[in-house]
Order: structure tokens, then C-alpha cells, then sequence
């Protein structure tokens, strides 16, 4: 499947009609979209998504999710989507269309008998707020589908998932993120990937609705006081959710307060540099404040780490105890394991015995008596014993803990997030957050020094209210990592109502009907997680050889010399239980685990685009990749790796935005061969538009 063309038109930076032709082939499979930051390259991506997904984008990407959260709501991030010059001339539509071609398409008698394209185009009004969607035949120009459910199903099957579309259009730097994830996220987000491309997700979707059947029936036989208790909780994980939405908002609209002050700081900076005089400074005080700015954000992201890392000093302290729960709970489930298989024995042995000896018929002309009966029935007792009996594992223990499954699974999951953020890292975190805030306090006197003899008023003018507005992203950061804690806080309130609820629930009296029901469909859902680990486990080796291999493809530290260090040796995946997914782990040449979040931000990146690829190999079908910011956060040399020997092979349709830092003309160059076209954005001020070529090789 590919997308081979896509029109934009009055959407966001893109004035009137804006054709785009994405055809590629087997020997050229690479389409490049060159501009420099602020031309439209994300929003381009940003109509792809729309046009397939509607109102469902902020389900793919925490940007698209943040971006409409900027405008309150899908319907004012809408209004604010048609094109500026469109909007002054009136016009109140704007639009999206791809054509799909090399597409699977289903049995359908609206579809022409030779179609192999297929064009989808979303259309939204900002007069009438109204949204339509179309499905349409190339072959016929005919509508394939009446009712809207049709075609959003039809993407969903037929196209892409709108659950996979995170692994099909991405910001190939901010997904580096995802190794800094716990082993219980890192396993939600690999099940999820591997699930959507394998079509998994409808089983997992199955045994959701199992269990919320389940809990229906428990939930029938309950008193009106229990019941009242178990409304209670629902509604207060409800309302808890509510707030976690309402704060994220609240964030969302800061983050743009605070890119609007950055945006006037640069034009009250940009005044004073016109009006000031240099004097006998031998700074340059452009280059002094952009230093800043980077350690400012520098700065933020430290703090935020930082805060991270502090919720989990309680659990760090109490490590070792959690250690010796854990070690406690799993001889508690051995011994039950031993009793129950002990007991289940005795029961058969007795059982057998009671079928033998107090059964009639007798044969005939019996002369056993009761003596004789009991004499054989201790025998038989004993043998049984010595024969079936296993040898008990039970150990003694002082006392039990009454913990139900959620709570054994809370102490394992903290286990795990200690586990996966080391001591060094929380040092490093430290040093590093104070290395910036010196650097920070020595730049700031040399602004100082350098302003210290401006004695024009405009000039102090700017400069007060330059301070001002750095104040108040100051105050605005502060607002926003508090509610950051409330949101923390908040999600745990929701772990320990979840807690509760089952808790709750558990007390119910539950008639034998259901009983058997929840019997049943316990079985149901043993069945499909069987069936759903037998799926991954017959993915789990091509997934190691094929992360592996492309890490040693991709990551110089691996293509050292022979007799130096190696840096990782080799790659597992494990199936975590009770569904929560996979594990990735990654292991030096002395068989050493290698933790993700000590690797480099360009590590990273590296890593999780391996992950990525070995994901989609697992694919039934080709999927066209789209991504943002390609070479991020890459090292020099990583970037050459990952230009000449990622991407060509990544899919038979790889589309790039990039800037020229990124793909520079020379690496442009090098990967010519896999190129099947080029596109440089270019903006007048106010719209975008392409043009053919690249950076400093365009056609005008």
C-alpha cells in the first residue's frame, strides 16, 4: 500500500490547492520534504493524519493531543485551521485528499471491477462547523460508502489502524522518549505496537469486554449499601479523570502563553540589539542570549527529570523491604500450591478407595468382613500416599499477607520502577541540573555587563519588560509542575480506588447462575491470553535477530575495533505475564544488562527505531512510514548510519521531513539513488507552498 499523491488546500500554512505526488518504486523509495522550522513541514504531516482520522488525532501523538488542548477543543482547533489568506477572502472550507494505491480492497459491488486506487478526502466548513468524509473509487469517481461508520471502518481495516498510526507517522526525535518508559509501560507500548500491526488488538478488545461482563454479574447480587459503595468509587475515578483532563488542558494553554512570551522576549531582545551600542564589550551579545535560552530549556528539562526520579526516593529507601515482600508472596503461592496439590491428591486417594471398598455390587459368595474391609482400606490409604503424593515444598512462615492480585502487582511494579532508574542517573541528574544553573547565573552577569551602560529609555523600556515576560514563563513553568504533581497525585488516587473497587466487588454475594457464567467466561479469556502469547512467542526470535542486527548496523559503538569493548551483545524479549505486554532487554558482552535510560539521547533514538522496524517487518502488510525530524537528536556519524542504511530499507514508501542540519545536500547526495522525489518548502511570509528539488538543488 502507498500513498501516491496528497492535496492540501486552505489548510493551516497551505493557501489554495497544494498537489503533491509521493509515487515511488523498488529501487527508489524515498520521498523527501526539505523547509526550515515554522514552514509547515509538521502541520503537513498534520493533514495526512487529519484527513484519515478526523477528530480521533489526539489519540495518535501527545503533540497532536497538546495542539488541540491549546484551542480548549477539536471544534476551536478547527476554526483555527483554515488558511489566514483563505479566511480574509472569505472562504470557509478547507481540505485534505490522498489517493491510495497497491491496496487490498474488500469484495464490494460499489467498487469497479478494475480499481486498484482508491481517494479519501476530509472536508471541514468553519461557517457551518460541519465535517464530511469521503471514500471514493478512482476508477468511477463514485462514493464507495453511504453511511460514515462504513468509511471510518474501512480506514481502520483496510488502511491504517488509528491505533498503529503512532508507529506509522512520528517525530522520529521525540520517540526516543520510549526508552526511558518502565518495564510495565515499555511492555503496554511494545503489546500495543505488535497488536495493532498483527491485528492482535481485537482479541485483547475481546477479553476487555469478557471482563467487564464479568464484573456486571458480580456486581448484580450486590446489596444496596454495596452498591452504593461501588457508584461511589466509579464516580470518584471519574471525577478524578475529569480533573487529570481539565489540568492537562490547563497545561496545554500555558505551554502557548509561554511560547508567545519567548516569541515577544525575541522581538524585545531583537529591538534592543538595533538600539543599543556595543561599547568597548567584546561579547556578542546575540550569541550570549541564544546560550541562554538553550540552557533555560536545558534547564526545564532537568527539572522535569528530576521530578520524576523524586517519586520514587520513597520506594528506592524501602527497596530491600519490597524485595523481602516479594519474596514472601511467592512462598505464600507456593505453599498454596502445595497445599491444594496435596489436598486434590488425598481427595482422589480417598475417593478411589470409597469407589472400592463401599460400593456395591461385591463378588459373589464374599466372605470379607468389616476387619478385613478396613485392614485393606488403611493399605490402600498408605500405598496411595507413597505413590501419588508429591513432595511438599511447604515451608513455614510466621505469618501471611492478606494482599489480593492488584496489591502483589503494585509490589512488583515498584520493584520494577526502582529497578529502572539506577542511583547514577539520579546523581548524574543533580550534577548535570547544577552545571546548568552556573553556567545560567555567569551568563546572565555577562548580559548584564554588556547592558550595564545603556542609558536610553526605549532600550530600558525593552529591557523591563524583556524581564517581565521572563518572570512570567518563570511563574507559568511553576504553575505547570504543579499541576503536574496534582495530575500524579490524581492518577494514584485512581490505582487506589481501582483497588477498592475490587475489593468491593469481591464482597458480593454472587448466585450459582452467575457463578457459572463467570466460570465460563473466565475460561473464555484463559483461551484468548493462550492464544495471544502463542501469537507473540512465535514473534519474540524475529524480533531479537532483527533489533540486533539493525543495532549493529546502526550504532558505531558496536562497529568498534575487534579488540575493543562491545557495546551490547545481544537483545531478549520476554512475554510479561497476565497481558501486560513484552519485554525488551538489552545485555553486554559479560552478559550485563544494559539499562535504556543510560544510554544517550541519540542512543536512544537509535534504539527505538530499531524497535520500530522490527515491528513493522512483523507486518502482514507494507505500510508507507511518514517522519518528522528524521536524524533529531543523532551524532554525526549516527546520522550517516541511519540515512544510508535505516531508511532505505524501512518500507517501500518512507517519507522525510527534514531540515538541512539534518539531511544536509552531502548526505542528500550519498542517498541519491534512493530517492524517488524531492520537495523544498518555501514561505512568503505568510503561506507555504513546494517546489521541486532540495535545499541549494531546486527547480523554481
Amino acid at each position: 500500500m502507498k500513498f501516491s499523491n496528497i492535496e492540501i488546500n486552505n489548510f493551516r500554512q497551505y493557501y489554495n490547492s497544494v498537489n503533491v505526488d509521493l509515487e515511488t518504486n523498488n529501487e527508489k523509495n524515498i520521498i523527501i520534504i526539505g523547509g526550515r522550522n515554522g514552514y509547515g513541514k509538521t502541520n503537513f504531516l498534520l493533514s495526512i493524519v487529519w484527513c484519515l482520522f478526523g477528530d480521533k488525532i489526539s489519540q495518535i501523538d501527545e503533540n497532536f493531543k497538546k495542539e488541540i488542548q491549546k484551542e480548549k477543543n477539536y471544534s476551536s482547533f478547527m476554526q483555527q485551521s483554515i488558511n489566514w489568506t483563505a479566511k480574509k477572502e472569505n472562504k470557509t472550507k478547507f481540505s485534505v485528499s490522498i489517493k491510495i494505491s497497491d491496496i487490498e480492497l474488500p469484495d464490494l459491488r460499489t467498487l469497479s471491477s478494475n480499481t486498484d486506487s482508491i481517494l479519501i478526502k476530509r472536508t471541514f466548513d468553519v461557517a457551518s462547523m460541519n465535517e464530511t468524509l469521503s471514500v471514493i473509487d478512482v476508477a468511477s469517481t463514485l462514493e464507495i460508502f453511504d453511511d460514515e461508520s462504513d468509511k471510518i471502518n474501512f480506514i481502520n481495516d483496510y488502511i491504517i489502524p488509528i491505533d498503529a498510526a503512532k508507529f506509522v507517522f512520528f517525530d522520529a526525535e521525540k520517540i526516543a522518549e520510549i526508552a526511558n518508559l518502565s518495564i510495565k509501560d515499555e511492555g503496554s507500548f511494545i503489546n500495543d505496537a505488535l497488536g495493532k500491526i498483527l491485528g492482535l488488538d481485537t482479541y485483547e478488545t475481546l477479553i476487555e469486554d469478557i471482563e467487564f461482563y464479568i464484573n456486571s454479574l458480580k456486581k448484580e447480587g450486590a446489596s444496596k449499601n454495596l452498591q452504593e459503595q461501588i457508584i461511589n468509587n466509579e464516580k470518584a475515578i471519574e471525577i478524578s479523570e475529569d480533573q487529570i483532563n481539565n489540568l492537562e488542558e490547563e497545561n496545554a494553554e500555558k505551554f502557548k502563553e509561554i511560547d508567545d512570551l519567548k516569541k515577544k522576549i525575541r522581538e524585545y531582545d531583537n529591538l534592543i540589539s538595533q538600539h543599543s551600542k556595543q561599547g568597548n564589550s567584546t561579547y556578542d551579545r546575540n550569541a550570549v542570549i541564544i546560550e541562554i535560552d538553550k540552557l533555560k530549556i536545558k534547564e526545564i528539562e532537568l527539572n522535569e527529570r528530576f521530578n520524576e526520579l523524586s517519586e520514587i526516593i520513597p520506594l528506592a529507601i524501602l527497596s530491600g523491604k519490597l524485595e523481602e515482600v516479594k519474596e514472601h508472596l511467592e512462598i505464600q503461592e507456593k505453599n498454596e500450591l502445595s497445599q491444594n496439590s496435596s489436598k486434590e491428591n488425598s481427595d482422589k486417594i480417598e475417593n478411589f478407595i470409597e469407589l472400592l471398598f463401599n460400593k456395591p455390587p461385591e463378588p459373589d459368595n464374599s466372605t470379607m468382613s468389616l476387619k478385613d474391609k478396613m485392614f485393606y482400606y488403611e493399605k490402600a490409604q498408605s500405598l496411595g500416599l507413597q505413590l501419588f503424593s508429591e513432595e511438599s515444598e511447604y515451608i513455614e512462615l510466621e505469618f501471611e499477607h492478606d494482599l489480593n492480585n492488584s496489591e502483589k502487582k503494585l509490589v512488583t511494579d515498584a520493584i520494577n520502577l526502582v529497578n529502572t532508574q539506577s542511583k547514577d542517573l539520579f546523581e548524574s541528574t543533580i550534577e548535570e541540573f547544577n552545571e546548568v544553573k552556573v553556567k545560567l547565573t555567569a551568563l546572565n552577569k555577562t548580559l548584564s555587563k554588556v547592558d550595564a551602560d545603556f542609558e536610553d529609555e526605549l532600550i530600558l523600556e525593552y529591557s523591563s519588560k524583556k524581564e517581565t515576560a521572563d518572570y512570567n514563563i518563570t511563574e507559568k513553568n511553576r504553575q505547570i509542575g504543579e499541576n503536574n504533581q496534582q495530575i500524579t497525585k490524581l492518577r494514584s488516587d485512581i490505582v487506589r480506588l481501582n483497588q477498592q473497587l475490587v475489593s468491593l466487588v469481591k464482597k458480593v454475594d454472587i448466585n450459582e447462575q452467575n457463578k457459572l457464567k463467570i466460570q465460563k467466561s473466565n475460561q473464555y479469556i484463559d483461551v484468548l491470553h493462550q492464544f495471544l502469547d502463542e501469537q507473540k512467542n512465535k514473534h519474540k526470535d524475529s524480533l531479537e535477530e532483527t533489533i540486533l542486527s539493525e543495532l549493529k548496523t546502526l550504532m558505531h559503538k558496536l562497529n568498534s575495533e575487534p579488540n575493543q569493548t562491545k557495546f551490547i551483545e545481544d537483545v531478549k524479549v520476554t512475554i510479561l505475564a497476565s497481558g501486560q505486554g513484552m519485554k525488551i532487554t538489552l545485555f553486554d558482552q559479560d552478559d550485563n544488562e544494559i539499562r535504556k535510560e543510560s544510554l544517550s539521547s541519540g542512543e536512544k533514538q537509535i534504539y527505538i527505531s530499531c524497535l520500530i522496524k522490527a515491528i513493522l517487518k512483523e507486518s502482514v502488510k507494507n505500510l508507507p512510514i511518514f517522519i518528522d525530524t528524521p536524524l533529531g537528536r543523532l551524532d554525526e556519524e549516527h546520522r550517516d548510519s541511519i540515512t544510508k542504511k535505516y531508511y532505505p530499507a524501512l518500507s517501500e514508501q518512507v517519507v522525510l521531513f527534514s531540515t538541512n542540519s539534518e539531511i544536509t545536500p552531502k548526505r542528500f547526495k550519498e542517498i541519491s539513488g534512493n530517492i524517488s522525489k524531492s520537495y523544498l518548502l518555501f514561505n512568503d511570509g505568510v503561506n507555504t507552498n513546494l517546489k521541486n528539488g532540495y535545499f541549494n538543488n531546486y527547480e523554481n
